[in-house]
């Protein structure tokens, strides 16, 4: 259960995505030992946002909720749910997870949150350490200045990177015979999920040749250790096909950095392209994960 105990108390979900996210409550009000039930159906949330499911109980009244439903909707996107207690000024998160399409997290009246997948069964729990988003939609050709890519974002959760946390993100992209300049992918993590993240690598491949291509881009991401000075590696590669377009069968490049990452719960990590001048790449498909969270 969760318990409101003042006029500024509220439950908040955050959505990682523009989607389609379903949220029922069932609480019970306290005033004074009259207790009165009650639910809230909250509006469905399309964007991402973060949404008051639970408001405030009035004063002198204490709101136990014993049940709590969030339920992705949507056809294709996943999303990184935050679920969080306010006071107003103070706020906690209860619980951080990604939920495909079609899956949802319920809490029950002892308070513990249990994962569905969409055919209603128990997720199993060889799932528990991993978190993942994509994209399936194309984007609109582009990434001539630096974009970040949709579907690439995961939530950290409050558990942070361990030693040996990885994040892994593929992308498929087709490029036009525009654009020559080398490609460069910039790992970042940030509040905003967009370009105005810090940056903490940019890996750049080889220049590529005035011919239409496709590529798979995969970055890897590791920490190899923790705290405020983190040693963090990484790894891009691309794979194409031989002496054209992207120039490459086989291209990596690989960096090692050190920062602080105890801040990073609460932020999101993902990647930025920049194909340079006149690139008009397709973003086709992104897979993102995090792994041994």
């Amino acid at each position: 259960m969760l318990i409101q105990s003042s006029t500024n108390d509220k439950i908040q979900v955050i959505t990682s995505a523009a989607g389609t996210v379903k949220v029922h409550a069932s609480w019970v009000d306290d005033a004074s030992n009259v207790f009165t039930p009650g639910r809230t159906n909250t509006a469905s949330i399309t964007t991402a946002a973060t949404t008051d499911v639970v408001a405030a109980p009035a004063a002198s009244t204490q709101r136990t909720t014993n049940f709590l439903s969030v339920r992705n909707t949507d056809a294709t996107v996943s999303q990184t749910i935050t679920i969080q207690h306010t006071d107003g000024t103070t706020v906690e998160p209860i619980f951080v997870g990604t939920i495909a399409a079609g899956e949802s997290v319920v809490m029950d009246r002892t308070g513990v949150f249990t994962s569905y997948a969409s055919s209603g069964v128990i997720k199993s729990s060889a799932q528990t350490g991993w978190l993942f988003n994509s994209s399936t939609a194309n984007t609109a050709a582009g990434f001539a200045a630096d974009t970040y890519v949709a579907g690439s974002s995961i939530l950290i959760p409050p558990q942070n990177f361990k030693t040996g946390t990885g994040y892994r993100c593929r992308i498929s992209i087709t490029k036009t015979a525009a654009g020559v300049a080398g490609l460069t992918a910039t790992l970042r993590v940030g509040a905003t999920a967009s370009t105005s993240d810090s940056s903490y690598f940019a890996l750049s491949l080889s220049v590529q040749t005035a011919a239409t291509d496709t590529t798979l881009l995969t970055y890897e991401f590791m920490t190899r250790s923790t705290g405020a000075s983190a040693a963090l590696v990484a790894h891009l590669s691309s794979i194409s096909q031989p002496t054209t377009g992207f120039s490459s069968l086989l291209k990596g490049a690989n960096g090692t950095n050190t920062g602080d990452i105890t801040a990073w719960p609460g932020k999101y990590i993902g990647v930025s392209l920049n194909g340079g001048a006149s690139a008009a790449f397709t973003v086709n498909m992104v897979q993102a994960e995090i792994y041994n969270i």
